[in-house]
């Protein structure tokens, strides 16, 4: 994925809402720098941060990168993992930056939502432009039981971003 830039992406962190203490999980495989600013960010704000990473290599050199900062942690988690609940721990923002195929994001979309405490909100950066792309995430979120769906396409000049909602006691 192109850099993010970090400094919008924070303010949109803090327009999001405001809940002390919060926990918040990155899925990546790139841009250690973006990790080690968001890590400063909840350190700053007294949130924890966790990277999720599939990439082995991605999760040595992340691991390295935030030694530094003891509210944030590492984990190297396949994608394939049958559930991405670590020690109970629920969270609530939950940033995507990884690329993810077609075929798996259903099932990304259920074990994200099982993690996403209630009014939790995920993010989800996509390439700029792609309207089939986003329509598709939409669908998709909307199946795995998230709500309040919207798409900020003018915060960031390479990506559109996809916010929602898990509410308590919606869908099934």
């Amino acid at each position: 994925m192109k850099s993010i830039e970090t400094e919008r992406l924070l303010q949109l962190m803090d327009e999001l809402y405001y809940r002390p203490l919060a926990n918040v999980v990155h899925f990546t495989d790139s841009d250690t720098q973006l990790c080690k600013r968001l890590a400063h960010y909840c350190c700053d704000k007294e949130y924890s941060y966790q990277v999720n990473t599939p990439d082995r290599a991605f999760f040595e050199e992340t691991q390295k990168i935030l030694q530094e900062t003891p509210e944030a942690k590492c984990f190297h988690m396949p994608l394939q993992r049958p559930k991405f609940r670590i020690a109970g721990k629920e969270y609530e923002y939950f940033i995507l930056t990884l690329p993810l195929a077609e075929e798996i994001r259903l099932t990304f979309l259920r074990k994200a939502h099982e993690i996403i405490r209630s009014h939790g909100k995920i993010v989800i950066f996509l390439p700029k432009g792609d309207r089939a792309l986003k329509d598709a995430w939409i669908s998709d979120l909307e199946t795995t039981l998230f709500v309040a769906t919207s798409i900020l396409d003018d915060l960031f000049d390479t990506y559109d971003v996809i916010l929602s909602t898990k509410m308590h006691g919606w869908g099934d």
